[in-house]
């Protein structure tokens, strides 16, 4: 769903600089420009968002990492309480 938003998105933005006329002075440069470097400049916005899902996927699995460690911590504190009640009862 994520990628019908941006490609809808990227097409609405060159929509609106054809109707402006933006488009029509860009021309000329981009014609100038050799066609291997749109792949590379694709190739590094295609990288940076892949680095960034990355990044939030780890960062979600480090969350859940740290909850599962932290509810380990609390459930041995909890042993050694009873364990102490259980101690200073006798």
């Amino acid at each position: 769903m994520r990628r019908l938003y941006v490609v809808a998105t990227v097409v609405l933005f060159f929509v609106l600089l054809q109707w402006t006329g933006v488009y029509a002075g860009l021309t000329p440069i981009l014609a100038a420009v050799p066609w291997w470097i749109f792949f590379v400049l694709a190739a590094i916005g295609y990288c940076g968002y892949r680095v960034w899902f990355h990044m939030n996927e780890d960062q979600k699995l480090d969350r859940v990492h740290i909850e599962e460690e932290g509810k380990v911590y609390m459930k041995r504190m909890e042993d050694e309480k009873e364990r102490r009640n259980q101690a200073s009862g006798e």
